[in-house]
């Protein structure tokens, strides 16, 4: 027993003498072996030889593997050894595989592989993380992007290869089938570029519309050439036309007619046109010619000396603008509305004055009418009067026109 006591304790003061990996026998007689973080101690060490002191630990290398021997301050060895093994890094758009050792974090296998990261690039891991054998590691390229909506404007980091509909997810715009980007929705966008997006919506609206008549022409051989006569009087038919309207941020941006039907068929005008020629007038007697019998007849008979128009006595005659309206309704005066009663402003015409109203040729003769009603221009415009018709075509061929007012008596 003492004599192997003696065996092992000059073994082990051979092993101490050694620092280098040569295999000498040094003085120490016990080692320190760290493998993969778990560490073991041996004492009494017969040999100092880096592989007979893993041997004597069990521990096994291959090729890659790391082992790094060193002595502490009192002599004794120490061995670490860090298995290598390969780790998946994507990054770029390849993948590749790196081999690292036990230990080694994120940032190691990024700086092997040569990747540097951008100010706002991630990867899926810790940086100062150990990386365990068989993980993988992605380097998502990232970039930062200004998304404005609904009148705010916000950077986000986003991948390089998000779409412009999920950055502005990422943003938290949320999106309508409507809604409209400054970009198409599946494009990418670069760095600091700005992705724009507009509120849309639409609005349906619905009304009625006149639909015009046609007029259709007779010939009639019992009328005179040059003459006609309103068989059947046409009427606008009524449609009901549904649009629909384009809002974008709140505002009109376009209208479009999406469908229209026709509620009311609209009534065709018939006129009856002259084609009898007229019989030969006899030849004038000669005569004095007197210049006012030869004045048009259509034109209201008008004796200036008595003051009088078509028999009625007027006291004064005021030239002004006219307008027509139709529709039916209540007067102002309480009374229908009919031909024969007229709109004025009754500051300047009172209710109940008679009128005969006529343009300056006697090319239209409107006639004895009332003021009866009074008219919407008052505020707006120099109307004198809004002449009731019965229909609104009457009213569309009248217009707006200067006509002579006589205030009758």
């Amino acid at each position: 027993m003492h004599s192997k006591s003696k065996k092992l304790f000059a073994l082990g003061a051979v092993l101490t003498a050694s620092v280098a990996f040569t295999g000498v026998v040094a003085s120490a007689n016990s080692a320190v072996v760290t493998k993969d973080g778990q560490s073991q101690q041996l004492f009494l060490l017969t040999n100092g030889d880096t592989q007979e002191i893993l041997n004597s630990a069990g521990i096994e290398t291959k090729q890659g593997d790391l082992v790094v021997r060193s002595t502490n301050g009192s002599g004794r060895i120490e061995v670490s050894v860090r298995t290598a093994y390969p780790v998946r890094l994507v990054a770029d758009g390849k993948t590749r595989s790196v081999t690292i050792h036990y230990g080694d974090t994120a940032a190691d296998v990024l700086e092997k592989a040569q990747i540097t990261l951008g100010p706002v690039d991630t990867v899926n891991v810790a940086l100062n993380r150990p990386i365990l054998e068989g993980e993988t590691l992605r380097v998502t390229r990232n970039r930062i992007v200004t998304v404005t909506a609904d009148g705010v404007s916000r950077e986000v980091v986003v991948d390089c290869g998000a779409r412009a509909e999920d950055i502005a997810w990422a943003a938290g715009v949320n999106l309508t089938g409507y809604d409209e980007l400054n970009v198409d929705r599946d494009a990418t966008l670069e760095d600091g570029e700005e992705l724009v997006v507009r509120r849309v919506s639409y609005r349906d609206s619905a009304k009625m519309e006149d639909v015009p008549y046609d007029t259709e022409t007779v010939e009639d051989d019992t009328l005179e050439v040059g003459t006609t006569e309103v068989e059947t009087e046409g009427q606008n038919g009524q449609a009901l036309v549904i649009s629909r309207t384009k809002y974008m941020d709140g505002e009109a941006v376009s209208t479009e007619e999406r469908s229209r039907e026709t509620i009311t068929e609209p009534v065709t005008e018939v006129v009856r046109e002259g084609t009898k020629e007229p019989e030969p007038e006899p030849a004038p007697e000669p005569a004095e010619t007197d210049d006012a019998a030869q004045a048009d007849a259509s034109a209201p008979v008008q004796d200036d000396a008595a003051q009088t128009i078509a028999g009625y006595s007027y006291s004064r005659v005021i030239t002004g603008e006219c307008t027509a309206y139709s529709g039916g309704g209540i007067c102002s005066t309480g009374v229908p509305a009919a031909v024969g009663r007229v709109a004025v402003d009754p500051n300047e015409i009172p209710y109940g004055t008679r009128m005969y109203v006529t343009s300056a040729d006697g090319s239209y003769v409107y006639g004895y009418c009332v003021a009866a009603d009074t008219g919407g221009f008052i505020y707006t415009s120099d109307t004198v009067l809004d002449l009731y018709m019965n229909t609104e075509s009457e009213c569309i061929s009248f217009g707006r026109r200067d006509m002579l007012i006589y205030i009758l008596d």
